[in-house]
């Protein structure tokens, strides 16, 4: 039985890397498959569960570059890492992450010796741009826009350094697996799944008569939340429920005051605030897919996503959700529509349910072991 090691610089972060990774330690646990995990902490420890080991390595010189994403190791190949790695004899490397666990993994392995398939989670570089744009704002166009662009080509290149030792990389939809074409690497779809028992409608207890409408995620300003803001600051059809935390909440909390900030919610809470949302919103266009998508799904509500990125994939237009144009006049014509067409909202959300059902994570990983076992 093949013997894998993932390696993952967000594991125990509150995002979907982390919850796909957890999920597919389940599987592997459930099935007895061999999985080294290695991550990045504050502290070293390690922990086993079954045919599951997970190994924490601790930043021996920490740069903490973002709100809640781990941090970055600017030593690069953490004490005892090498070591670790090296003593084990892995069928498969995966490399989920470009972060200093990933760089320092990458530059040990030898892919003619273990076959690495590399994942492509997260458009790094469009966040980086937003940040720079972000950090310059009160700069000219003329400069803040070139440097932006600048920093966009840059992180592109470190990208194609860190896959180049990849036999695959794996993205999550076809629209991200079409962007990193200028990896110039063999592609692949891996896809995600959804826990249909934590996310269900049987959650629903809500008793007051209040149209609602849900963001889950991140708050910072790559989500491109600020749509919300122009359409919700003085929007009395609906009330909006934010779900989660970042670097923009006491912002929007004094631009929103009549939306609901319940923070980071998990387990039941997580599950009830879902069922009991009437459609969710999902203004973002650097998501390279949406795991917040399917949960909604399964919660039997539908979602409003823009044209851009991954969450639009698990959209079938005015059946299970809406998709729209990323602008204040198109997202706030699909608000409407929801608001005031209450009998085809529920339906949406029936179909959504219904298709939602058909993407367990089992299926998910199904698949990817069938990639791992093509490259074995």
């Amino acid at each position: 039985m093949a013997k894998i090691a993932l390696v993952t610089d967000s594991y125990y972060a509150v995002n979907g890397v982390s919850r796909t990774y957890q999920q597919l330690a389940k599987y592997c646990k459930s099935k007895k498959i061999n999985l080294d995990i290695f991550t990045i902490g504050k502290n070293k420890k390690n922990t086993s569960n079954g045919s599951v080991n997970i190994y924490q390595f601790a930043a021996k010189w920490p740069v903490n570059y973002y709100y809640d994403l781990p941090p970055f190791d600017v030593k690069i190949i953490s004490p005892g890492l090498k070591e670790t790695f090296n003593k084990k004899e892995y069928d498969i490397v995966h490399l989920a992450t470009p972060g200093s666990l990933g760089i320092a993994v990458r530059s040990m392995i030898n892919k003619d010796k273990i076959p690495v398939v590399g994942v492509f989670h997260t458009l790094l570089a469009e966040y980086a741009s937003s940040w720079a744009e972000k950090g310059l704002e009160k700069f000219p166009e003329y400069f803040k826009n070139p440097t932006a662009g600048i920093t966009q080509a840059a992180v592109w290149q470190f990208l194609k350094w860190f896959y180049a030792k990849s036999n695959i990389v794996l993205a999550p939809s076809k629209n991200i697996e079409k962007k990193i074409k200028i990896l110039e690497r063999p592609t692949e779809i891996f896809p995600r799944g959804v826990d249909i028992k934590t996310f269900n409608p049987s959650f629903k207890n809500k008793k007051n008569k209040k149209i609602t409408a849900l963001y889950v995620g991140r708050l910072s300003t790559e989500k491109n939340i600020d749509l919300l803001v122009q359409i919700f600051k003085n929007y009395n059809k609906a009330e909006l429920w934010m779900v989660g935390d970042g670097p923009y909440k006491q912002g929007l909390k004094a631009q929103l005051p009549n939306a609901k900030f319940f923070g980071y919610l998990k387990g039941k809470k997580l599950s009830e605030v879902y069922a009991n949302a009437d459609f969710f919103v999902f203004p973002s266009i650097t998501d390279t897919f949406g795991n917040v998508i399917l949960e909604a799904q399964a919660s039997g509500i539908p979602a409003i996503v823009t044209e851009f990125g991954g969450p639009k994939e698990l959209i079938d237009n005015k059946k299970t959700g809406l998709i729209v144009k990323a602008n204040n006049k198109d997202f706030k014509k699909a608000v409407n529509y929801m608001v005031n067409n209450p009998e085809k909202t529920k339906k949406m959300g029936k179909n959504a349910l219904r298709e939602a059902k058909e993407k367990s994570w089992d299926k998910a990983f199904d698949k990817l072991f069938k990639i791992y076992k093509n490259l074995i």
